[in-house]
């Protein structure tokens, strides 16, 4: 089965940002995430099949979204 979420900080509004990332996704892997509205306060994160795929709190930054593509693509892919 195929999940994904993104999670995202409200208060800090980033909803605009993970939009932005669940069109690309969609775009290029025909997956639409889920977003999901964080309680965490600077919260940003990428899971895909129950796997964190991405932490902006770990990584320090928003994520890159080719690399974001890149590994639902390889995630996906190993997931069928």
């Amino acid at each position: 089965m195929r999940r994904m979420s993104i999670a995202y900080c409200g208060t800090c509004n980033y909803r605009p940002i993970a939009a932005s990332l669940a069109r690309v996704i969609a775009a290029e892997t025909g997956i639409k995430p889920v977003l999901i509205h964080s309680p965490e306060i600077d919260a940003f994160e990428v899971t895909v099949n129950d796997e964190l795929i991405f932490s902006k709190s770990a990584a320090g930054r928003f994520p890159e979204f080719a690399k974001i593509i890149d590994t639902v693509k390889e995630k996906m892919g190993s997931s069928e």
